[in-house]
């Protein structure tokens, strides 16, 4: 009986007042390119020149508040042969560098790694099409990971989030500006090329 009461305890709950899709709904209509649900909580799009990437919603939960932000992700075909065969496949993660002012990107693996995603992770930041891309992206994460079968390229951004408190209750959508559009999916853009090459 006890362990029921852990488990029900232990499992995943969305957060009080989570409205699924509602933010996702709001960044459509800002976003700029073709958008069809995918789910409740997910977005498959297109941009204008072609680019294929999905969005989804992923929330934290704080004390009497909770977030939603949204989560760009672009499949990837990478040139540079990886050992996916392992239980964990490494992931590189990319943040930008300077304490005041963002004076370039750097990239670190973490997990397991033969070689392969070092170098990788190598060509990301000392590619220059790449950093221009990346430097002006106001994102909270950034990582290349392993998922489902294929290699996705995610970032979380700040704005396209919302922030819900209950008490007091209140509801605030940041947006995302088209100058954050357009650094979002020059940098979707300038990775598929870089690492597809």
């Amino acid at each position: 009986m006890l362990h029921r009461l852990v488990d029900w305890l232990r499992r995943e709950r969305p957060p009080r007042g989570y409205r699924p899709g509602a933010t996702l709904a709001r960044l459509r209509l800002e976003l700029g390119a073709e958008c069809e649900p995918a789910g409740s909580t997910a977005l498959a799009c297109r941009s204008a020149d072609g680019l294929v990437f999905s969005v989804c919603e992923r929330t934290e939960a704080v004390f009497l508040a909770h977030t939603v932000s949204c989560e760009f992700r672009l499949p990837l075909a990478l040139a540079v042969e990886v050992d996916t065969a392992a239980a964990n496949v490494g992931r590189i993660v990319i943040r930008h560098t300077g304490a005041l002012r963002r004076q370039g990107i750097a990239c670190q693996v973490t997990g397991p790694d033969d070689g392969s995603l070092a170098a990788i992770a190598h060509r990301l930041q000392e590619d220059a099409a790449q950093q221009a891309a990346l430097l002006p992206l106001d994102f909270r994460r950034c990582e290349l990971r392993w998922e489902g079968g294929s290699w996705l390229l995610c970032i979380e951004h700040f704005g396209a989030s919302e922030v819900v408190t209950s008490f007091p209750p209140m509801r605030r959508y940041i947006r995302l500006v088209a100058p954050q559009r357009q650094a979002l999916l020059q940098s979707l853009r300038a990775c598929r090329q870089l690492l597809a090459a």
